[in-house]
């Protein structure tokens, strides 16, 4: 049985307490019905580290979530294979890339077989410094496999990344890691024995190859083992990127402009282009 932490537990006290409903009402949601769509404008407040909480019932399947953008990618930071079953609610946590284009372009929650009562949006939790490719809490088991989509990723200028952070609540190191591409004999990037401790975190630092690996990866497949310790909650899997001078990329002060190209964040300042981890595009 899966244990809730204190974390999580009070997280979801305050979370209740600001709450904001951005949808309400009864939609059967299936590939030949459709998904459900809720437009930009419903995300102005959207910051990052919030989550949307999607309730539904009837599910036998999985959930997607994906922006009304041209080509309907995945939405940064939400997981494959995210299954869902009966009664219920999922909850989805929000990268800066996710808040960013759902503002730009509004939300479709889409799936196998469930019906959509409400959508919530909700304040949650900060987020770590660096660049957040996926956000939120996963239960790390007997071979838990973590499936981002590349979406959460391929936007980012990994040769300025200089490790990869698994944050998680297990207190502890003794644990398996694998970071896959695929299943096959050829799909392990790397694992825990690359990895070196740190408070609250396991940290892979970054050589040209492992970037190379990891930019290319059509998904990222982050698979725990609890070994012979409790299982625990994974929370985090951040880039730690470069600074760049003259440029932070946590942050865009006012004169910062954002718009999209080819589906790319973009921010201009100073008659300059910068991607969203303050790396110049040309």
């Amino acid at each position: 049985m899966k244990k809730i932490s204190l974390l999580a537990l009070f997280a979801a006290l305050v979370m209740s307490v600001n709450a904001t409903d951005i949808w309400t009402g009864s939609k059967h949601v299936s590939w030949d019905d459709g998904g459900l769509q809720i437009a930009a404008d419903q995300f102005a407040a959207a910051q990052p580290g919030n989550l949307i909480k999607v309730h539904f019932t009837g599910a036998t399947d999985g959930i997607e979530f994906k922006v009304m953008n041209a080509h309907f990618d995945h939405l940064a930071g939400s997981r494959e294979a995210a299954w869902i079953s009966g009664d219920g609610a999922f909850e989805q946590f929000l990268t800066q890339t996710a808040v960013d284009s759902l503002k730009a372009y509004g939300l479709e929650i889409i799936g196998a077989n469930f019906t959509c009562t409400k959508v919530e949006l909700l304040e949650s939790k900060t987020l770590k410094e660096g660049f957040t490719v996926w956000t939120g809490f996963f239960w790390a088991d007997e071979w838990s496999t973590l499936e981002l989509y590349r979406d959460g990723y391929c936007n980012v200028d990994l040769s300025q990344a200089t490790a990869l952070r698994i944050y998680s609540e297990a207190n502890r190191s003794d644990f398996v890691i694998n970071i896959k591409e695929n299943w096959d004999e050829g799909g392990q990037i790397a694992d825990q024995t690359a990895m070196t401790a740190g408070e609250g975190y396991m940290e892979l630092p970054l050589t040209d190859d492992l970037r190379t690996r990891l930019a290319n990866a059509s998904h990222w497949m982050i698979q725990f083992n609890k070994e012979a310790g409790d299982p625990f909650n994974v929370t985090d899997i951040v880039l730690v990127m470069a600074k760049e001078e003259g440029f932070e990329n946590t942050a865009v002060d006012a004169k910062a402009v954002k718009s999209f190209r080819n589906g790319m964040l973009v921010i201009e300042k100073n008659g300059k282009f910068y991607n969203a981890l303050g790396a110049e595009v040309k």
